[in-house]
């Protein structure tokens, strides 16, 4: 049986991926959800809330940071997904 979290990832399918803290992509936005599965990451301490992660790096055509992924949906999906990983760097200022 597939997982039905592949089906949400596919635009990810062969993206690099950066281990990363989260922060917020703008001031209007404060917070991101797990591209696979939904959980949410902010910076604000709530139940629930991821505040690392993996993420989208440069290279991404909406650029470093704009998707999320869980660390237990990257272990179950990176086999599928053929994602690589990148060291973990430091964002631009």
């Amino acid at each position: 049986m597939a997982d039905w979290r592949i089906y949400l990832v596919e635009g990810l399918r062969g993206q690099r991926l950066v281990h990363s803290k989260y922060s917020r992509y703008s001031n209007e936005w404060d917070h991101d959800h797990c591209a696979a599965c939904g959980v949410t990451f902010s910076e604000l301490d709530r139940p629930g809330c991821q505040h690392e992660g993996f993420t989208t790096g440069p290279e991404y055509s909406h650029g470093r940071d704009y998707e999320w992924v869980c660390f237990q949906c990257f272990d179950d999906l990176k086999g599928e997904m053929g994602r690589s990983v990148g060291a973990s760097d430091q964002k631009p200022n």
